[in-house]
Protein backbone atom coordinates (compact mmCIF):
# COMPACT_ATOMS: atom_id res chain seq x y z
CA UNK A 1 0.00 0.00 0.00
CA UNK A 2 2.97 2.14 0.76
CA UNK A 3 4.67 1.45 -2.40
CA UNK A 4 1.69 2.26 -4.13
CA UNK A 5 1.25 6.07 -2.20
CA UNK A 6 4.91 6.73 -2.55
CA UNK A 7 4.99 5.43 -6.49
CA UNK A 8 1.86 7.71 -7.20
CA UNK A 9 3.18 10.47 -5.25
CA UNK A 10 6.82 10.25 -7.28
CA UNK A 11 4.79 10.29 -11.00
CA UNK A 12 2.74 13.50 -9.58
CA UNK A 13 6.17 14.67 -8.76
CA UNK A 14 7.57 14.38 -12.45
CA UNK A 15 4.40 16.17 -13.84
CA UNK A 16 4.41 19.20 -11.44
CA UNK A 17 4.06 22.48 -12.76
CA UNK A 18 3.01 24.63 -9.60
CA UNK A 19 4.21 25.20 -6.20
CA UNK A 20 1.37 23.32 -3.98
CA UNK A 21 1.04 20.69 -1.33
CA UNK A 22 -2.12 18.67 -0.61
CA UNK A 23 -1.86 16.50 2.20
CA UNK A 24 -4.72 14.33 2.81
CA UNK A 25 -5.82 11.34 5.29
CA UNK A 26 -4.34 8.50 5.92
CA UNK A 27 -6.27 4.92 5.76
CA UNK A 28 -5.86 5.02 9.50
CA UNK A 29 -6.84 8.87 9.84
CA UNK A 30 -3.22 10.12 10.01
CA UNK A 31 -1.94 12.75 7.28
CA UNK A 32 0.90 10.89 5.53
CA UNK A 33 -0.55 10.79 2.08
CA UNK A 34 0.79 14.10 -0.07
CA UNK A 35 -0.27 14.93 -3.73
CA UNK A 36 2.54 17.59 -4.53
CA UNK A 37 2.87 19.76 -7.15
CA UNK A 38 6.87 21.17 -6.53
CA UNK A 39 8.69 22.95 -9.11
CA UNK A 40 11.82 23.89 -6.63
CA UNK A 41 12.30 21.04 -3.96
CA UNK A 42 15.03 23.94 -2.49
CA UNK A 43 11.20 25.76 -1.35
CA UNK A 44 9.06 23.01 0.28
CA UNK A 45 7.92 22.96 3.44
CA UNK A 46 6.32 20.93 6.08
CA UNK A 47 2.68 20.16 6.07
CA UNK A 48 1.40 18.50 8.84
CA UNK A 49 -2.57 19.10 9.13
CA UNK A 50 -5.13 16.61 7.35
CA UNK A 51 -7.01 18.02 4.17
CA UNK A 52 -5.12 20.72 3.75
CA UNK A 53 -3.51 22.71 0.84
CA UNK A 54 0.20 24.48 1.15
CA UNK A 55 0.31 27.35 -2.04
CA UNK A 56 4.15 27.22 -1.67
CA UNK A 57 6.20 30.58 -1.71
CA UNK A 58 8.06 33.61 0.29
CA UNK A 59 4.65 33.76 2.23
CA UNK A 60 3.23 30.09 2.65
CA UNK A 61 0.41 29.38 4.60
CA UNK A 62 -1.42 26.36 5.26
CA UNK A 63 -5.16 26.62 4.11
CA UNK A 64 -8.31 24.47 4.44
CA UNK A 65 -8.73 22.09 1.33
CA UNK A 66 -12.33 22.29 0.30
CA UNK A 67 -12.36 20.54 -2.98
CA UNK A 68 -9.70 18.31 -4.56
CA UNK A 69 -8.39 19.51 -8.07
CA UNK A 70 -9.56 17.02 -10.72
CA UNK A 71 -6.33 15.50 -11.67
CA UNK A 72 -5.87 14.92 -7.56
CA UNK A 73 -9.29 13.49 -7.62
CA UNK A 74 -8.53 11.37 -10.07
CA UNK A 75 -5.50 10.10 -8.17
CA UNK A 76 -7.18 9.64 -5.15
CA UNK A 77 -10.38 7.88 -6.75
CA UNK A 78 -7.62 5.08 -7.93
CA UNK A 79 -6.41 4.12 -4.44
CA UNK A 80 -7.52 1.48 -2.57
CA UNK A 81 -10.54 2.70 -0.25
CA UNK A 82 -9.28 2.65 3.28
CA UNK A 83 -8.79 -0.41 5.48
CA UNK A 84 -11.43 -1.88 7.56
CA UNK A 85 -10.28 -3.14 10.81
CA UNK A 86 -12.41 -5.88 13.26
CA UNK A 87 -12.04 -5.97 17.01
CA UNK A 88 -12.64 -9.97 18.54
CA UNK A 89 -12.26 -9.79 22.66
CA UNK A 90 -11.54 -13.28 24.14
CA UNK A 91 -12.38 -14.19 28.07
CA UNK A 92 -9.76 -14.82 30.13
CA UNK A 93 -7.42 -18.12 28.84
CA UNK A 94 -9.67 -18.45 25.87
CA UNK A 95 -9.55 -18.50 22.36
CA UNK A 96 -12.56 -19.51 21.46
CA UNK A 97 -14.40 -16.44 19.26
CA UNK A 98 -17.24 -15.15 21.41
CA UNK A 99 -20.76 -16.24 20.31
CA UNK A 100 -21.85 -12.54 20.65
CA UNK A 101 -19.02 -11.78 18.46
CA UNK A 102 -19.11 -14.26 15.68
CA UNK A 103 -21.22 -11.85 13.38
CA UNK A 104 -17.86 -9.88 12.67
CA UNK A 105 -16.59 -12.77 10.46
CA UNK A 106 -19.87 -12.18 8.14
CA UNK A 107 -18.51 -8.61 8.07
CA UNK A 108 -14.84 -9.49 7.20
CA UNK A 109 -16.20 -11.74 4.70
CA UNK A 110 -18.26 -9.12 3.36
CA UNK A 111 -15.02 -6.59 2.65
CA UNK A 112 -12.92 -9.01 1.61
CA UNK A 113 -15.61 -10.14 -1.27
CA UNK A 114 -16.07 -6.29 -1.93
CA UNK A 115 -12.26 -5.78 -2.20
CA UNK A 116 -12.15 -9.02 -5.01
CA UNK A 117 -8.88 -10.43 -5.70
CA UNK A 118 -6.14 -7.90 -4.66
CA UNK A 119 -7.54 -8.43 -0.59
CA UNK A 120 -4.74 -8.22 2.09
CA UNK A 121 -5.89 -9.75 5.23
CA UNK A 122 -4.14 -9.30 8.53
CA UNK A 123 -4.74 -11.10 11.79
CA UNK A 124 -2.76 -10.16 15.63
CA UNK A 125 -3.66 -12.13 18.20
CA UNK A 126 -3.12 -10.10 21.47
CA UNK A 127 -3.10 -11.19 25.48
CA UNK A 128 -3.44 -9.25 28.68
CA UNK A 129 -0.31 -9.56 31.09
CA UNK A 130 -1.62 -12.44 33.34
CA UNK A 131 0.12 -15.48 33.09
CA UNK A 132 4.02 -16.58 31.86
CA UNK A 133 5.51 -15.09 28.31
CA UNK A 134 5.34 -18.03 26.58
CA UNK A 135 1.69 -19.10 27.70
CA UNK A 136 0.48 -15.41 26.53
CA UNK A 137 2.68 -15.94 23.39
CA UNK A 138 0.79 -19.31 22.91
CA UNK A 139 -2.67 -17.73 23.66
CA UNK A 140 -2.17 -15.23 21.43
CA UNK A 141 -1.09 -16.70 18.21
CA UNK A 142 -3.49 -19.79 19.31
CA UNK A 143 -6.49 -16.72 19.08
CA UNK A 144 -5.17 -15.20 15.72
CA UNK A 145 -5.23 -18.71 14.21
CA UNK A 146 -8.94 -19.72 15.55
CA UNK A 147 -10.33 -16.38 14.07
CA UNK A 148 -7.69 -17.34 10.91
CA UNK A 149 -9.33 -20.40 10.41
CA UNK A 150 -12.79 -19.44 11.19
CA UNK A 151 -12.21 -17.09 7.76
CA UNK A 152 -10.68 -20.11 5.85
CA UNK A 153 -14.13 -21.90 6.37
CA UNK A 154 -15.75 -19.23 4.95
CA UNK A 155 -13.67 -19.79 1.43
CA UNK A 156 -11.00 -17.47 2.55
CA UNK A 157 -7.07 -18.40 1.21
CA UNK A 158 -5.18 -16.96 4.29
CA UNK A 159 -1.77 -17.69 4.61
CA UNK A 160 0.12 -18.58 8.28
CA UNK A 161 2.11 -15.42 8.08
CA UNK A 162 -0.88 -13.91 8.05
CA UNK A 163 -1.96 -14.44 11.72
CA UNK A 164 0.22 -13.81 14.67
CA UNK A 165 0.63 -13.76 18.09
CA UNK A 166 2.21 -10.92 19.41
CA UNK A 167 1.46 -12.43 23.11
CA UNK A 168 1.45 -9.76 26.60
CA UNK A 169 4.16 -6.41 25.72
CA UNK A 170 1.58 -4.19 24.73
CA UNK A 171 -0.12 -5.03 28.11
CA UNK A 172 2.68 -5.00 29.94
CA UNK A 173 3.93 -1.36 28.44
CA UNK A 174 -0.26 -0.18 29.65
CA UNK A 175 -0.40 -2.12 32.38
CA UNK A 176 2.41 -3.61 33.82
CA UNK A 177 2.81 -7.25 34.97
CA UNK A 178 0.11 -9.01 36.15
CA UNK A 179 -3.09 -7.32 34.74
CA UNK A 180 -6.06 -8.71 33.74
CA UNK A 181 -8.24 -6.81 31.28
CA UNK A 182 -10.49 -7.31 28.19
CA UNK A 183 -9.00 -4.84 26.09
CA UNK A 184 -5.62 -7.12 25.59
CA UNK A 185 -7.32 -10.13 25.47
CA UNK A 186 -7.97 -9.52 22.04
CA UNK A 187 -7.22 -10.28 17.61
CA UNK A 188 -7.38 -7.08 15.43
CA UNK A 189 -7.99 -8.09 11.66
CA UNK A 190 -7.45 -5.35 9.39
CA UNK A 191 -8.54 -5.97 5.91
CA UNK A 192 -6.68 -3.85 2.95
Amino acid sequence: MRATLAAASLGLLAACAADRVTLLDNEDGSAQFAVADITDPERERLVDSQNTELKLGSRSAAKPLKKLRERDAELVKGLPPKAARFTFTFPTDSFQIPEAQREMLAQIRDQLVARGKGAQIEVVGFTDSMGSDEDNDRLSQRRAEEVAQQLRGLGFAIDAQDAIGRGEDDAKQALGDDKASEDYRKVIVVVR
